[in-house]
């Protein structure tokens, strides 16, 4: 009976030293992935920043699609959110850079467009960022406006897009001017030539999680 006493404490002591054990590794792993989280933190590429753009012609409205090759991007160093990460976002955009990949068009972007709009730098800045969408202040033309954008982060990348109004920033002379320079090319099988106000923009940012 005894034997049988010892043997009964001995494996409730047993099964009490595991148990406690078992807790504490629990408790560890608990405060090491919470430790993990804070940590986290996002960063963004510079180097492999793009502008993308979208014009439309035609009555139909067909997209002419382009890019920029010079702009700055700045921001911070690295962020505990993607949303912070944004809030405080600048890009400066040479718009001499303007790439339609057309040797013929490019130069009349330059000259017939830009130059009439009196933007040789297009400046934004990130103001609002919240659940995919925000408020980006954009100067062009001499003057300053809010647009509103999206966002999404995937595959270690975040795309901004926003769509914007030339007329906002009065670019009706610019837009007539650059329409004049290209009648033809912007000329559809219904014998008009028409260019939208409507821009398209897309700035792609490579992400770097730390």
């Amino acid at each position: 009976m005894k034997q049988l006493l010892k043997k009964t404490v001995y494996l409730a002591l047993l099964l009490l030293i595991l148990s406690c054990n078992k807790s504490k590794k629990e408790k560890t792993d608990t405060i090491e992935n919470v430790n993990i989280e804070e940590n986290h933190l996002y960063s963004i590429d510079t180097a492999g920043v793009s502008v993308l753009w979208t014009a439309y012609k035609f009555t139909e409205k067909l997209g002419v699609s382009g890019k920029f090759e010079d702009f700055k991007f700045s921001g911070v160093d690295k962020a505990k959110s993607i949303e912070n990460l944004l809030k405080q976002s600048k890009i400066s955009i040479a718009t001499a850079s303007v790439n339609s990949n057309s040797e013929i068009r490019d130069p009349k972007l330059r000259t017939s467009f830009f130059k009439v709009f009196n933007t040789n730098t297009i400046e934004g800045s990130v103001l609002e960022a919240n659940q995919g969408k925000g408020i980006v202040s954009l100067k062009m033309n001499n003057m300053t406006h809010s647009l509103d954008y999206t966002y999404a982060f995937k595959n270690d990348t975040l795309v901004m897009t926003a769509k914007i109004d030339l007329n906002t920033w009065n670019g009706q002379e610019a837009m007539q001017s650059l329409n004049k320079a290209c009648y033809e090319l912007h000329t559809g099988t219904d014998g008009i030539s028409k260019l939208w106000p409507d821009v398209d923009v897309e700035i792609k940012l490579p992400v770097k999680t730390r």
